[in-house]
């Protein structure tokens, strides 16, 4: 039987022009599992340049400018000291990760897609060397716009934009530096689905921090893991939510 969000993204597809249509099957067909991330940014004597990259990943990077000419201020924009890369090989990255994950794997296409343009997004107006605490919400209304200009139907949009504005607490849950319980959580999220995605993308975002995924350990795992199934729990026996 068909996934009914599988329908839902046929649906979505048949609504698009081709251009986003297209960027949309490259998204989900581009697998980044085994591509080398030894790369300190994607320019070249001041040029933009995806060389480095194996042939179908440079493609669909060159297809995401021409679409989203947003994302390229993400190539050589250098975080703040804890990152050890620029954002743009940071969110490759996070995608690199969560399609590394059986719980990505297992999603509908539809669900892939929402997770691909969150991480694709999420950190689409972060500041330059700093720690900014206001990027999530800044990115998410830039990510809204985007995704609006592409067409996209207001339900595939509201979720991409819940997942990047909270895409950082679950991982300062994790990790002691945020406090509060799975009601809070749920009340942010409402649905179970979106604490799902959200456990995915965290831990991908975690990951892809630091070389040799240092800024992550066992702990925060296991603490996304138990603060996705409680947020969940609350949410199952709580459906006015």
């Amino acid at each position: 039987m068909q996934d009914i969000r599988d329908t839902e993204l046929e649906n979505l597809f048949f609504q698009l022009t081709d251009k986003t249509r297209k960027l949309n099957e490259t998204l989900l067909s581009v697998n980044w599992e085994d591509v080398d991330f030894n790369i300190s940014c994607f320019r070249h004597k001041g040029e933009i340049d995806f060389s480095v990259l194996p042939e179908v990943q440079a493609n669909l990077l060159n297809l995401v400018l021409e679409i989203i000419p947003e994302w390229q201020r993400l190539i050589d924009c250098k975080q703040h000291a804890t990152h050890d890369y620029d954002l743009s090989v940071h969110t490759l990255l996070v995608i690199r990760e969560m399609q590394k994950t059986q719980e990505y794997k297992a999603l509908n296409k539809y669900d892939k897609l929402v997770l691909l343009y969150t991480a694709l997004l999420h950190d689409i107006k972060k500041n330059e060397k700093e720690v900014d605490p206001q990027h999530p919400i800044k990115g998410a209304e830039a990510a809204s716009s985007i995704l609006y200009r592409l067409g996209f139907a207001e339900d595939f949009i509201n979720d991409v934009y819940v997942l990047i504005k909270n895409h950082q607490i679950i991982g300062l849950l994790a990790s002691n530096k945020m406090h509060f319980n799975a009601e809070a959580l749920a009340q942010l999220l409402k649905r179970a689905r979106l604490v799902n995605l959200m456990a995915i993308l965290s831990i991908a975002d975690i990951k892809s921090v630091k070389k040799n995924e240092a800024f992550f350990s066992e702990k925060i795992g296991q603490n996304i893991e138990h603060i996705r199934v409680t947020t969940n729990t609350y949410i199952n026996e709580n459906h006015k939510i």
